[in-house]
């Protein structure tokens, strides 16, 4: 392999380790403000449901005047479905946990999990930042991987950096 190629190669696993070392960065600052311990509690309403798997209750909470609204999250959500399960979608686990597991039925399945335990109207506490108010959880803080997975993706670029590095000099 000529040195230009491998140049090039090498600048474009540079720039993707860049850009991936950049990105775990910036998501793990923004998910270490979600985190703070310098929360303010407040309580909040449910006025409606997510449209994503878990179906987790929508809270609007006010601060200041200023209306806010924010969703029960889960660190991850399993779905099982079987065809040999009850119609009604049941939790697993507990839904205040930061991991949701639901089991359904895959051919007919009603979900009302989250409207059965949280109805709309009900009160959920919200943790706010004080001095940005829109930087807040429901309920408890519930990590998030993507910081994770995009530093593993890094750290994979680096081999695969590496790995080209050596075999073609």
């Amino acid at each position: 392999m000529s040195h230009t190629l491998l140049n090039i190669m090498i600048t474009i696993y540079g720039l993707i380790l860049a850009i991936l070392v950049g990105f775990a960065i910036g998501l793990k600052r923004r998910d270490n403000k979600y985190k703070s311990d310098d929360k303010v509690q407040t309580k909040g309403t449910v006025v409606k449901y997510s449209i994503n798997d878990s179906r987790a209750p929508v809270v609007e909470y006010t601060v200041d005047g200023v209306p806010y609204r924010k969703a029960l999250k889960y660190s991850y959500v399993k779905s099982v479905s079987t065809p040999f399960h009850r119609v009604k979608t049941e939790a697993e686990t507990d839904l205040l946990d930061t991991v949701l597991r639901l089991r359904g039925n895959s051919m007919v399945s009603l979900n009302t999990v989250m409207r059965d335990h949280f109805p709309l109207g009900s009160t959920l506490n919200v943790y706010y930042d004080e001095s940005h108010p829109k930087i807040a959880y429901v309920e408890r803080y519930a990590r998030s991987y993507v910081p994770l997975i995009v530093t593993i993706a890094a750290v994979i670029s680096a081999i695969a950096m590496l790995i080209t590095y050596l075999v073609f000099v």
